[in-house]
């Protein structure tokens, strides 16, 4: 797979029965951390409406349910008629409402996006009836391995958190008891031990979770797969490029990190505008006192709409990370077996 350049873009946009090509020749041999993430964002870019329409279909009951729950809490703020308890209550009352689908949304986009990742490689239209076709078969399995998934991952990163806290509290009066009465020797010393204790708990957590985030993919792309095999297929496929994937995970985690400081950052800016705007005419402090409610049920609003927008890069990444290592450990030509449509595939 050559490279080809298109309006001084060193990318071809993928249409029709063509998958991403760049200067990476994706797909086309073993890929590096920074090559996924690159060719992972450049895709979500050249396929952003059917990727983010996906998205939107996934979002849409959580933010539908967030404007229905602004609306009173606006009525309340507006009359000022001392219905905090009254807010309170809705506010929990939607989360009540919404836990049990925003726990299986995050696994159902998942396999969404590798299955449309798929359909667009051979030009198959994507609508919601022809992805659920897909997954239907595959749903329970996905949902009881996803959640088994979670309880595993839970108790790995309790464990973590119990020993990073640990090492936080030996570092906190290790410093003091080293750095007397000097605060600035004292904030260095904290510094660069925290950094240090902190680099290797990301290394163990991103050792942990890279076995568990190919496993969607496995569940829907793998016939032969199930709720429990997706566990030892996943070891088969990690285990022979550990180091490689672990850095891919940490890789992911630093531009999921950056992509969410970003589209936070942007939903704070348009909220602090909205607030700007309406301070000119209400001294500032009464209005945060007096619609506190409503602002905190919009900036949940838009944290919806920002988990809309940088997902489907996110799962981009575990899905270039599956066929990279299906590529390094079987040496499968992907794209054509994504071509030929081959089952296991």
């Amino acid at each position: 797979m050559e490279t080809h350049a298109q309006s001084g873009d060193w990318r071809i946009t993928t249409r029709g029965a063509a998958i991403l090509q760049s200067r990476f020749r994706t797909l086309a041999r073993p890929a590096t951390p920074f090559e996924l993430m690159d060719d992972a964002v450049s895709y979500y870019r050249e396929n952003f409406r059917p990727l983010f329409t996906i998205s939107l279909w996934v979002y849409l009951i959580p933010i539908t349910v967030s404007i229905l729950l602004l609306i009173p809490m606006l009525l309340i703020d507006a009359r000022n008629a001392g219905g905090f308890w009254a807010a309170i209550g809705l506010d929990y009352l939607g989360l009540f409402l919404l836990l049990p689908y925003l726990i299986v949304a995050p696994m159902v986009h998942a396999a969404f996006t590798t299955l449309a990742f798929r359909m667009l490689a051979v030009g198959e239209p994507i609508t919601l009836r022809a992805l659920w076709t897909r997954l239907k078969p595959r749903f329970w399995n996905l949902i009881a391995n996803q959640l088994l998934a979670a309880l595993a991952l839970g108790g790995i990163y309790l464990v973590l958190g119990f020993g990073y806290i640990l090492l936080v509290l030996a570092v906190i009066f290790g410093v003091g008891a080293l750095a007397g009465g000097s605060p600035t020797l004292a904030i260095v010393l904290a510094s660069v031990l925290l950094l240090v204790v902190t680099i290797p708990t990301l290394v163990l957590a991103a050792m942990a979770t890279v076995w568990f985030v190919m496993l969607p993919q496995i569940i829907v792309l793998e016939e032969r797969t199930d709720a429990i095999t997706a566990f030892s297929r996943a070891v088969e496929l990690v285990r022979p490029n550990l180091k490689h994937a672990t850095l891919s995970c940490l890789a992911f985690w630093g531009i999921y990190a950056v992509f969410s400081i970003a589209v936070v950052s942007l939903a704070g800016i348009l909220l602090g505008v909205v607030i700007g705007v309406m301070s000119i005419y209400v001294d500032f402090e009464q209005l945060l006192e007096r619609w506190a409610l409503t602002l905190n049920q919009v900036y949940e609003l838009l944290s919806y709409v920002a988990y809309m927008l940088v997902m489907p890069a996110m799962y981009l990444t575990s899905i270039l990370l599956y066929f990279d290592l299906r590529y390094r450990n079987e040496g499968l030509d992907i794209y054509e077996a994504l071509q030929r449509g081959e089952a296991g595939v």
